[in-house]
C-alpha cells in the first residue's frame, strides 16, 4: 500500500542534502521566490525578516516579518519565500 504522506530515507536524505536544488535569496539580489516552487527547508545564512506562506489546509498558513537569526532552520511546505534584509538559502521540495 503506497501513501503519499509517508517518504522512504532515500526521499528524505535527499531532500535534506538539497537533492532537489536551492533558491538563494539575498537582500543585495533576488529577494522573493518565483511563484511556481514549493520548499522543504529554510536556512539563513545572515539575519533576515523573512515572509512566506504554505500549502497546508489548518493552522496558520502564512508568516509576515519573521525576524529570522542566522543559523536558524526551519522546516515545512513553504510557497512564496520573500526577504526584506538578510540572506537566506531555500531547498526545493519535489
Amino acid at each position: 500500500m503506497s501513501t503519499k504522506q509517508l517518504y522512504s530515507a532515500n526521499h528524505y536524505h535527499r531532500l535534506s542534502f538539497g537533492d532537489f536544488g536551492f533558491r538563494l535569496l539575498d537582500e543585495n539580489g533576488t529577494t522573493s521566490s518565483p511563484s511556481n516552487e514549493n520548499y522543504c527547508t529554510i536556512h539563513c545564512l545572515k539575519d533576515s525578516v523573512l515572509s512566506l506562506t504554505s500549502n497546508i489546509s489548518t493552522g496558520d498558513s502564512s508568516i509576515s516579518s519573521l525576524d529570522f537569526k542566522e543559523g536558524h532552520v526551519i522546516y515545512g511546505d513553504f510557497t512564496n519565500v520573500s526577504i526584506s534584509g538578510g540572506v537566506v538559502i531555500c531547498y526545493l521540495r519535489n
